[in-house]
């Protein structure tokens, strides 16, 4: 896992049992005693959770281009990461909502899939749904998409370097075949 300030190995020990004296990883995060390095692997370590939408009308799909964060610029199904507490199914709808203005309704889920990303070590898991839009416009929130369009599925799943609404895009048209 690397990280700065150094690489991290990351390893699952074999034993019988936990041994009582170690830490569970959710104590060693906030521990004064423990290197900001094991903190930072310790925390990495932890999967993240993201729930995406794939609106399908007429063979294309609404794709966006985030105006920030890691997905800033790239071709992507909207979507984003999932709240403490929250289903994914929810988190797909509010973050549908937050970033373009729209109510979705979920018809079916496509996949979850999971990632290691290899730069950063991290590891996180995505629900990717196909559903559909209510009435209504598109208005892309400006701090959040950069913009939007409707773009063939198979064109959208060639091009977005998102594994997660790749995955969910061919798994898509694997069903549909």
């Amino acid at each position: 896992m690397p990280l700065e300030g150094g690489t991290v190995l990351y390893a699952k020990p074999i034993l019988e049992c936990h041994p009582g004296h170690w830490f569970h990883k959710d104590a060693v995060i906030g521990r004064r005693d423990v290197a900001p390095l094991v903190q930072q692997a310790v925390n990495r370590s932890l999967p993240r959770g993201a729930a995406k939408v794939a609106i399908i009308e007429k063979g294309k799909v609404l794709m966006v281009r985030a105006a920030r964060g890691i997905t800033q610029g790239i071709w992507n199904l909207p979507g984003g990461f999932i709240g403490y507490g929250e289903h994914p199914s929810q988190s797909a709808q509010r973050e549908v909502l937050e970033e373009l203005g729209l109510h979705v309704k979920l018809k079916k889920l496509l996949g979850i899939y999971s990632e290691t990303f290899r730069y950063t070590g991290g590891y996180m898991l995505s629900f990717v749904y196909l559903g559909t839009r209510r009435p209504g416009p598109i208005r892309p929130h400006p701090e959040e998409i950069e913009t939007y369009d409707w773009i063939p599925v198979r064109t959208a799943a060639r091009i977005t370097p998102n594994p997660f609404a790749r995955k969910g895009l061919r798994d898509y048209l694997k069903q549909r075949a």
